[in-house]
């Protein structure tokens, strides 16, 4: 695994460093405000105030963020931090959700009054989520939640949400195991949970300011696991974390090293990985904002895959879902051929390394256990201010500058680093129109250290394969999909590819639609069974399949393996010998190495074309009758399959 010690670790000096942090409610003044900056505080935090009060409280706007160094340390007082993440979303789309903050209300009963305190959403307890006031940088109501399926929205100030649609999923499979969120049932520190949002989407009611108020959570935080079973989680913290930190900390064999990785910890100290808990990938829902209904049958959506090319400090892959048709029982519907029904919607090309504030998504469990969030994965990221941080539908304009993203490797395998130190890897993408009805995307990610096996928090599996898909094959004698794979790079590997039809008859059309360098010779999908090389980087290959799975035939390879050298070239230019039998009438081609030949043709001098003959295939001799030819020169040129050509001027005088 490849880790530097980036420049962006500058961007974590805080402007606050204490040992401990107390705020007392001796008056409504005393309270912490940070605006845009990072509050750094090594031990605990200790907020005597209240939600409903501005004493004894710590507000972080603006993307203020506040980190805590030692995971042994407790946090207590029924004070509160308050911080904000947008809601983007109407009240028809759903979007996954981390809670950094446990229930102000229950932090002093039922979870006792110090540690991390569980998220409690029902009927009558709001949980900990307030509305802003757009009057005061510190005010807030709690929010009311409604039984009904819509929220309701009259202003940024006046809105209500539905806890219909509170859940989460702990290491468990199906659609029909979702578990309601209630009083008896809350939500643990570090789960996820869906939420819908406000309004019909249009300004301003699509865009409000979430207030979470509670008791920060800090330190280590374990969420259940079980193996190949998914569990929805997130960045538990008040602040940013390093999402490439989490998944291999949590991925790799007990004691790695993870030295390099951009967290918080120490100098002195090098993390190491927790365990092989989860396989190192994870999971962001989308789907379409324009679907404007809560029926099941109606969603249009998919689930995207994030890759942190098995290295802390890389920028990470993560391939876009595509958008499909569910029935009630939360099952791809398929037409009358087999196909699942797609609405031609990819989804977005978000940046995933670092995961920001309330940001849910799922991982996939690799044994029975917990997957653990630790302070040493937190970081001060802001959305707006670097391009590898996204929350949902985060829109271009957001971020003030992009350019830090530019740097790119030069020839294919190698790797650069970009201002702040991270990693940017040799990479390719190709688009697949599958059955003229949807794009299916796959990333190549090349890496010296990987293998061409399955490569754990490297390749990045499909979650939603569909009946008539491609995808990568990273295992032998395992037809597992996979959308990105991680591979050390030679001019001679080749990547294999699993191609499924459910009609009888499948088109695909597949072209490479973005690289970051210099290919040695080209992309080509190798077609094993004509042994034909097809360019896909330089032109749009289509092709048809009959119904079936074809997990042995197609390949992404780098060169040609029909390409000759130039002295092979020049030797089969040696071998033609093209001579006139006058006396016969007859022009013959002699092939003595029996090369493949394409065409044949024959021109007269003024390069008009006489006689064309296709396909001849590896012949020996070829003979040409030249009896009703005009007396003078021509020029016989030959082409072979390899596209070498050789030509000679020959000279015809018909005898009489």
């Amino acid at each position: 695994m490849r880790n530097f010690y980036p420049k962006l670790f500058f961007l974590m000096l805080p402007f606050l460093v204490s040992g401990q942090l107390y705020i007392g409610d001796g008056s409504s003044s005393s309270y912490v405000y940070n605006k845009g900056e990072i509050v750094f505080v090594t031990q605990d935090v200790s907020l005597q105030g209240g939600p409903d009060q501005e004493g004894g409280n710590f507000y972080l706007r603006e993307e203020g963020q506040l980190i805590q160094g030692d995971d042994a340390s407790v946090n207590t007082g029924d004070g509160i931090v308050s911080v904000y993440q947008i809601n983007t979303q109407n009240k028809w789309d759903y979007h996954y959700w981390t809670s950094p903050v446990g229930d102000p209300d229950k932090s002093a009963s039922g979870n006792g009054n110090s540690g991390n305190v569980s998220f409690y959403l029902s009927d009558d307890d709001n949980g900990g989520l307030y509305k802003t006031d757009v009057l005061s940088p510190i005010a807030a109501s709690p929010i009311t939640f409604t039984t009904n399926f819509n929220s309701s929205i009259t202003n940024e100030n006046d809105f209500s949400l539905s806890n219909y649609w509170l859940y989460k999923f702990v290491a468990t499979t199906g659609y029909g195991n979702w578990q309601k969120i209630t009083a008896s049932n809350p939500l643990a520190s570090g789960e996820g949970f869906t939420m819908k949002g406000l309004g019909d989407g249009t300004s301003p009611s699509g865009i409000v300011p979430i207030d979470f108020r509670g008791r920060p959570n800090n330190g280590t935080i374990n969420v259940t696991v079980a193996d190949n079973n998914l569990t929805l989680v997130g960045n538990p913290y008040t602040s940013a974390i390093n999402l490439n930190f989490y998944l291999l900390s949590n991925s790799l064999a007990t004691g790695t090293s993870l030295a390099g990785c951009l967290g918080t910890y120490p100098s002195s100290y090098t993390p190491t990985a927790i365990g092989e808990n989860i396989t190192g990938v994870a999971y962001f829902w989308e789907s379409d904002p324009n679907v404007k209904s809560h029926y099941i049958k109606d969603y249009e959506g998919g689930y995207g895959t994030f890759s942190p090319e098995a290295s802390c400090n890389s920028t990470g892959t993560y391939e876009s879902p595509v958008f499909i048709e569910y029935n009630n029982e939360g099952e791809p519907v398929l037409d009358t051929d087999g196909n699942a029904v797609e609405t031609g919607l990819i989804g977005s090309t978000a940046e995933r390394h670092f995961t920001p504030i309330g940001q849910g998504f799922f991982v996939n469990g690799a044994k029975a256990g917990s997957v653990t969030a630790k302070n040493e994965f937190r970081v001060f990221i802001k959305e707006t201010e670097n391009p590898y941080s996204q929350f949902k539908s985060k829109t271009e304009s957001k971020i003030k500058s992009s350019s830090k993203i530019k740097s790119s490797p030069k020839k294919a395998g190698e790797f650069n680093l970009n201002e702040d130190g991270v990693i940017i890897l040799s990479k390719f993408r190709i688009k697949t129109l599958v059955n003229k009805s949807y794009t299916r995307g796959l990333t190549g990610v090349m890496l010296d250290e990987a293998t061409l096996g399955y490569d754990i928090a490297g390749d990045g599996n499909n979650v939603s394969e569909l009946p008539s898909d491609i995808n990568f094959l990273v295992s032998e004698g395992n037809d597992y999909p996979f959308l990105i794979n991680l591979f050390p790079y030679d001019i001679d590997v080749a990547l294999p590819l699993k191609i499924s039809g459910a009609a009888e008859i499948n088109t695909y059309e597949m072209q490479v639609s973005g690289l970051n360098f210099t290919p040695d010779e080209s992309i080509y999908l190798h077609d094993k069974q004509t042994d034909e090389y097809h360019d896909i980087l330089n032109e749009s290959y289509e092709f048809e399949l009959e119904k079936g799975t074809y997990t042995d035939r197609f390949e992404v390879v780098f060169k040609d393996a029909k390409t000759l050298d130039i002295e092979e070239v020049e030797e089969v230019k040696r071998s033609f010998n093209i001579y006139q039998n006058n006396g016969r009438a007859e022009l013959t081609v002699l092939n003595p190495l029996e090369t493949e030949l394409k065409e044949i043709n024959v021109f007269d001098i003024h390069g008009r074309l006489l006689v064309s003959k296709l396909n001849e295939g590896r012949n020996s001799k070829v003979t040409i009758p030249s009896s009703a030819w005009s007396d003078g020169i021509y020029i016989v040129r030959v082409t072979t399959r390899e596209n070498i050509e050789y030509s000679k001027k020959i000279s015809v005088k018909n005898l009489k």
